[in-house]
């Protein structure tokens, strides 16, 4: 199945002019997610598992990684990719007025395996514009 996408214009301020260009983004049809059922029911049609012991996994696996985060570690897994924090704080005149209370948490920053990436680059991508306007037009009598 490709994925869809639409044409959408857009400003590009990156030059010394203001722009408008057209983009692709992804369609609303893709935002239909995949449940973390569905996904045990996947894993369990690949694997020795059961769908429950998957789900189970599926459910401790965001607690194991936010665990882990607050102490400061990144979380790779393998196959997958990289959990890490982005941090930010105030500006500071010294390296000693950056006390922690300035510090915060900006993101959660995912950076994919490599070959995780290389799977999903390797798809297909439709236009939902071009898909609906090759639709024969109805007959009118």
């Amino acid at each position: 199945m490709p994925i869809n996408y639409v044409v959408r214009k857009k400003k590009d301020q990156s030059g010394n002019e203001v722009k408008e260009l057209y983009y692709a983004v992804p369609s609303a049809i893709q935002n239909k997610g995949v449940s973390e059922k569905q996904l045990a029911e996947d894993l369990h049609d690949n694997s020795s598992l059961s769908a429950g012991d998957v789900l189970s996994v599926l459910e401790q696996l965001p607690k194991a990684i936010a665990r882990h985060m607050k102490e400061g570690r990144t979380v790779t897994i393998r196959g997958l990719g990289t959990f890490y924090p982005a941090l930010s704080s105030e500006g500071c005149e010294t390296p000693e007025e950056c006390t922690p209370n300035k510090v915060r948490l900006t993101r959660i920053c995912f950076r994919a395996d490599t070959a995780f990436t290389y799977d999903v680059k390797h798809c297909e991508f439709e236009s939902m514009q071009l898909r609906f306007t090759k639709r024969p037009k109805p007959c009118l009598l």
